[in-house]
């Protein structure tokens, strides 16, 4: 009798062990999958960032452009090299400016130009 508790009780300690072990497994193995989860989930996160920032970066490149693109030429000459007369500004000159400005704003809202033909902007 005193054989077979020892036995007994070898094959409970042992059982015991197994379990444990195989508890350990599966703990490392759930904790494998979360930190595969979280490792998978940030990538597509810093992805979808990065793709963030670069539409935003040519979006912010095109308006640049497109406010440079707005200035004719002519109003730098005359902005740069100025010439006095009795008159402050010339009416082609104003109506160039403010074409200008109606450009720039629109660049900047991002608002395209919606103009019936043969209409002209009201200024």
């Amino acid at each position: 009798m005193g054989k077979q508790l020892v036995i007994a009780v070898l094959a409970l300690l042992s059982a015991f062990a197994a379990g444990w072990r195989v508890n350990a497994w599966y703990s490392d193995s759930v904790e494998l999958a979360i930190t595969t989860a979280a490792h998978a989930a940030g990538e597509s996160s810093r992805l979808a960032g990065e793709k963030v920032a670069s539409e935003s970066g040519r979006r912010l490149e095109e308006k640049l452009e497109a406010l440079r693109d707005a200035q004719p030429t002519e109003i730098r000459t005359e902005i740069l090299k100025p010439v006095f007369i009795n008159e402050c500004l010339s009416a082609e000159f104003v109506s160039m400016f403010n074409n200008a400005v109606d450009k720039a704003e629109r660049a900047l809202s991002g608002k395209p130009v919606n103009q019936m033909p043969g209409k002209t902007p009201a200024h």
